[in-house]
Formats: structure tokens, C-alpha cells, sequence
């Protein structure tokens, strides 16, 4: 894969379980180097908007929070969502 975005994947992710299943997932399952990546990133935006830095359990999405488990058998591109 040449390019992946890590962000755009998660979200697609979960898009596709609401639309295959009706209800968002209760939890999206990624790689400990994934969560890693996601938490610098989402850090990054705290500190531009001056909000409390913290280490995500929770996903904001368009479908509500969506609970992060690492799962330190997946690739950095496996995004499982249940």
C-alpha cells in the first residue's frame, strides 16, 4: 500500500459497519503502532486548540464514541470494528 491514511480508514471503517449492520461498532480493534500514530495525531490537534491533552479511549465520530482496543496480533493497516 502506498499511501494510507490512517484516519480516513478508521472512519471508513466504521461507516461501513453502520451500513452493513444499522448501529455504529462498540469498539474498533487496531495495532499498538496505529493507536500510537492516532494519539499523536489527535494530541496535535488538542494543543492548536489549547484543550486538556489526553490519551484517547474513545473515538469521537459522526455516529457518537466508538471505544479504541489495541490488539498487538494486528498489521498497522488492520482495522477490525465489532
Amino acid at each position: 500500500m502506498d499511501y494510507f491514511d490512517a484516519f480516513a480508514e478508521v472512519y471508513s471503517s466504521i461507516e461501513r459497519h453502520v451500513h452493513d449492520h444499522g448501529v455504529p461498532p462498540a469498539e474498533i480493534v487496531i495495532a499498538p503502532s496505529l493507536y500510537t500514530w492516532l494519539c499523536d495525531v489527535l494530541r496535535e490537534e488538542e494543543l492548536l486548540r489549547g484543550t486538556a491533552i489526553t490519551d484517547p479511549v474513545l473515538l469521537d465520530t459522526p455516529f457518537g464514541a466508538v471505544k479504541i482496543v489495541i490488539d498487538e496480533t494486528l498489521s498497522p493497516y488492520d482495522i477490525l470494528t465489532q
